[in-house]
């Protein structure tokens, strides 16, 4: 158990290291501005007002309790640090939730290699608004239920306070998990019983989080922090580790299927991604199923198609007949959409840091094991060889 403990924190430090990465610092810069503003304004307000609520009171007392104003003044910023500091976290959360939902999802985008969605995140915000503030009262509301008993504990020493600290670590695993665990439809019941299941790993995440709240100016960034650090959980941790890329592994996505190649072993597996098999791996769905996968993506998604001739032909020995291969359309006129770096980092089974000559060698490795004439494929060399472009460039 106190390893799962430290497991939990280690995300949450994960999480700090995971925001500052390029295209992940607007989700948590926009949200922290409009916060920092908003409480910029509140401050502001308040301390003119207390200023003239004091000057009247001058106005009406003697002279000699002119000292008043030196006890009145530290208590109002005392009061206000209070409210600030703690007002600002349950602010922050209702401002931000819509940001946090797509952080979430960005977060695991990155570390399951998948292509990012570049095209609507302004759209899909907006969207997100109305359900987001929904889903923050819903949990506000869990959060005030489940206080009622170890309030009532506090006055109990010692072991009151202990256990207000474990309520505490909780609701903070439910209120930030709930991001990731919420783009996958997961209903609130179900993401509490799935956090249950791995408690000390989740008390050690929200514990973590809890004492990071109460350090101030770093509280600040503890709401960003805390839900890539929880996606982080979500996907290696909750989920599975399957989803998460491992070193010497590439990544090939496209609308409806992920494929990952073992560099070592040249072995191949992956998930569908949509329709009535979401998030199955490729192992588990049997041939058939897979077939009829294929002539859905034939008429609709040929990038998809593609993607799993590979592995039918790769891992069960099936190659694509001309009576299924005439149904494929001919490629849109459109051009296609250029590949995101992360994708192909993803492809070519890279860290951020990667230099030219890592990209290289990557890309050599590769193409040897995947190119047409060593058994590979045309698609799954084409992506190898764009991803080495887009990287280089």
């Amino acid at each position: 158990m106190p390893t799962n403990l430290l497991a939990g924190a280690g995300y949450l430090l994960a999480g700090v290291r995971l925001i500052i990465r390029p295209g992940l610092r607007r989700f948590v810069v926009i949200p922290l501005a409009i916060n920092v503003l908003l409480f910029s304004a509140a401050v502001y307000s308040g301390v003119t007002l207390f200023e003239h609520l004091v000057d009247s009171l001058q106005s009406r007392l003697p002279g000699w309790l002119g000292w008043l104003d030196w006890i009145l003044w530290p208590m109002f910023v005392l009061v206000l640090l209070v409210v600030v500091f703690n007002g600002f976290a349950l602010v922050a959360n209702l401002i931000a939730a819509p940001f946090n939902g797509l952080l979430a999802e960005k977060v695991e985008q990155i570390l399951t290699g998948r292509p990012l969605d570049q095209n609507s995140s302004l759209a899909t915000l907006s969207a997100a608004i109305l359900p987001s503030l929904i889903d923050e009262i819903r949990k506000l509301i869990y959060a005030f239920s489940l206080a009622i008993p170890f309030l009532v504990l506090l006055f109990v020493p010692l072991v009151g306070q202990a256990l207000w600290f474990v309520y505490t670590a909780w609701v903070l695993a439910v209120q930030y998990s709930d991001y990731p665990m919420g783009n996958h439809g997961l209903r609130f019941r179900d993401m509490r019983q799935r956090l249950a299941r791995r408690r000390a790993l989740s008390l050690g995440f929200g514990a973590a989080a809890a004492l990071l709240s109460v350090v101030p100016l770093v509280n600040f960034i503890l709401m960003p922090s805390a839900v890539a650090g929880a996606t982080a959980m979500w996907v290696r941790e909750l989920r599975g580790a399957s989803n998460y890329q491992r070193a010497s592994e590439s990544r090939v996505a496209t609308r409806s299927v992920l494929l990952s190649i073992d560099h070592l072993s040249g072995g191949m597996s992956g998930e569908v991604l949509t329709g009535p098999h979401s998030g199955q791996p490729l192992s588990g769905i049997p041939t058939e199923d897979l077939i009829d996968l294929l002539q859905t993506c034939y008429r609709n998604d040929p990038e998809s198609a593609e993607a799993l001739e590979v592995y039918l032909e790769r891992e069960r020995g099936y190659k694509t007949t001309e009576s299924i291969s005439y149904q494929r359309r001919e490629p849109p006129t459109a051009p296609a959409e250029r590949m995101h770096p992360d994708e192909a980092r993803a492809v070519l089974g890279l860290g951020l840091d990667a230099g030219a000559q890592e990209v290289r060698s990557a890309h050599r490795r590769l193409i040897q094991r995947l190119h047409p004439d060593r058994g590979g494929s045309d698609y799954l060399a084409a992506k190898v060889n764009e991803a080495k472009q887009i990287l280089l460039e």
